[in-house]
């Protein structure tokens, strides 16, 4: 399936503001993959796709986790909508026919983060923070580093999301954590 395909095929299975939102992904990430050197195609499919499952329920969300026999922590448990990167990355792979493993990595992970992002990766996850449709004053400050320093722009974007989630008295998933201090110990 070419991206011309998966582009239709996902208009018709997300809400038209998702839609938008992906299309703007895409076009970031194309961006940023242009800025730092990586491969476009990738990041376009990875952009496009990272959130093919984000309109899932709950019930629907823990079907894909049993059925693909993927065992939740306690914080999954109680923050089904983070794996929306994991169960996008089952539906790119079978929906989307996307065999790539850098492209599934990056949909699986543009949630949480882990600890051994590659760049498109990290792209991705910045990309889905920073695409023009995000209007929180936080992306205006990872927007004024991202061209500059990829790592310093994901620590902001990691340290925002933190403090958001703890404003929210809600449960900071430990790969962010792991993510965010592997990057502070690279230096």
């Amino acid at each position: 399936m070419n991206i011309i395909e998966m582009d239709a095929l996902l208009k018709e299975s997300l809400k038209p503001n998702r839609y938008v939102h992906s299309v703007n992904t895409m076009k970031a990430a194309i961006q940023l993959a242009e800025h730092y050197g990586e491969d476009k195609d990738i990041a376009a499919v990875a952009g496009l796709l990272h959130d093919c499952a984000k309109e899932l329920n709950d019930i629907e969300i823990l079907k894909y986790c049993n059925d693909n026999k993927i065992e939740l922590n306690e914080i999954e448990k109680n923050q089904l909508f983070l794996m929306h990167g994991e169960v996008g990355a089952i539906i790119a792979k079978e929906k989307y026919s996307v065999e790539n493993e850098i492209i599934l990595n990056a949909i699986r992970y543009h949630t949480t983060g882990f600890s051994k992002m590659n760049m498109i990766d990290k792209i991705v996850y910045l990309a889905d923070y920073i695409e023009p449709g995000r209007t929180h004053r936080s992306a205006d400050d990872v927007r004024s580093l991202v061209y500059e320093d990829i790592d310093k722009a994901l620590i902001c974007a990691f340290n925002n999301v933190i403090k958001f989630v703890i404003m929210q008295n809600g449960l900071i998933h430990p790969f962010t954590i792991e993510a965010r201090n592997t990057l502070l110990l690279k230096g």
